[in-house]
């Protein structure tokens, strides 16, 4: 039996938090030149790129969720002759913030979050970080919600949103050789040994 396998959202998570993790930080700091504002007002992010169960031990943290597989159509085969698909999850990822004031943490929600949006509506950047692998954000499809209210816990504000977008990837089903099906002779000269005489 043929040995099938698909690396499906753990792929797709994966690709967005590895692709977030090397361009954020550039850009971070772009955005922060050009807006004017202190590390503290927009932080540099290192290692808050979580997988669910979030933890939430590190500030800000991003955290990049497939929510569902909306539709997956075969596209062809790839040199090995193996099926090849396109497959597009619903994902989200999600940017929460954490500071002294409510203000100040909400502005740091909402700045953050239009840098990782301006990350992933980068399609030609996208493609460069994986030139293996297509792999296409819809950006008709991104929308964002952000929390109705700046939450307390302990002593420091709590605030969060999600940037939800399509994401569009090939993947393949990679299989082990079928194998080559020979003709079965059979051992009967009479048809009416076929059968079983009662």
């Amino acid at each position: 039996m043929a040995a099938e396998v698909m690396y499906g959202p753990q792929y797709a998570k994966q690709f967005v938090n590895d692709y977030l993790s090397v361009e954020m930080p550039t850009r971070l700091t772009r955005y922060r030149n050009a807006w004017n504002l202190s590390s503290g007002e927009l932080p540099d992010i290192e290692d808050i790129f979580a997988y669910e169960p979030l933890a939430m031990d590190k500030w800000p943290t991003i955290i990049t969720v497939a929510m569902s597989t909306k539709s997956l159509t075969r596209i062809g085969f790839n040199a090995t002759n193996n099926p090849e698909y396109n497959v597009i999850y619903a994902m989200r990822t999600y940017v929460w913030a954490r500071s002294d004031g409510a203000q100040d943490t909400t502005l740091m929600r909402d700045r953050l979050t239009t840098v990782v949006r301006s990350a992933l509506m980068d399609n030609p950047c996208l493609k460069r970080s994986n030139p293996d692998r297509e792999a296409i954000i819809e950006e008709s499809s991104i929308n964002e919600e952000y929390s109705e209210l700046t939450l307390l816990k302990g002593d420091r504000y709590l605030a969060g949103a999600y940037i939800g977008y399509d994401l569009r990837i090939e993947e393949v089903i990679e299989r082990e050789n079928l194998g080559i099906v020979g003709e079965i002779g059979l051992e009967w000269q009479n048809p009416s040994d076929w059968y079983l005489n009662e």
